[in-house]
């Protein structure tokens, strides 16, 4: 499954790091956002010129950093968690993370001159926030992404994301929800796998 955001994304837009950072700097949420958002311009720019496996290694970090991919893991995989052992959470988690980075690294390869919005009016709901973004095409009506963030360990990361009001969590829910039924965790990881490996051919 390739997400629909990154998809989104990677036929629409970026822009430059200074029109990136306009905002960003303010809010510590906002400026997670601007961190991953300047990590795929520098992929796409890279272009031809770096390799799968260098934009993977690239990107990885960066990914790590502004996603809280652990919670992101357990909200998906769902109730069946707490079923896991300890070793079949974290094989899960790495699982999940390497197709998360493969997705971005797969889909942010290319750049067209688009450009990309933070709004400096970051929305506070209970103890997240919500960041919005635009998507400026050359040629196209905008498109709005909202970022759904917490706070760990004194960090804002990215929960979930949202397009088109659809958000990637329930995505993913469903995507883990037929793995699991089909043989449990490690279906799940097999499956995972399989899909990274195809990102990344």
């Amino acid at each position: 499954m390739i997400l629909r955001l990154l998809t989104l994304l990677c036929t629409l837009t970026i822009g430059d790091a200074a029109q990136l950072a306009q905002a960003a700097a303010v809010d510590p949420a906002a400026a997670q956002v601007q961190t991953l958002h300047a990590a795929l311009l520098k992929s796409m720019q890279a272009g031809a010129a770096q390799s799968t496996s260098e934009r993977f290694r690239t990107l990885q970090p960066v990914i790590e950093q502004v996603f809280d991919l652990p919670a992101v893991t357990r909200l998906a995989v769902g109730s069946a968690w707490s079923g896991f052992s300890p070793e079949q959470q974290a094989a899960v988690i790495a699982a999940f993370t390497r197709f998360t980075v493969a997705n971005y690294t797969h889909n942010f390869h290319d750049f067209d001159g688009q450009k990309f919005e933070i709004d400096d009016n970051v929305l506070t709901r209970g103890q997240d926030k919500v960041v919005r973004t635009r998507i400026i095409p050359a040629h196209d009506t905008p498109a709005i992404l909202l970022y759904r963030m917490h706070e760990t360990g004194g960090n804002w990361k990215i929960l979930d994301v949202y397009s088109n009001g659809v958000s990637e969590l329930a995505l993913r829910r469903s995507d883990f929800a037929a793995a699991l039924a089909a043989g449990g965790a490690a279906e799940l990881i097999a499956h995972l796998n399989k899909s990274s490996d195809g990102l990344l051919k």
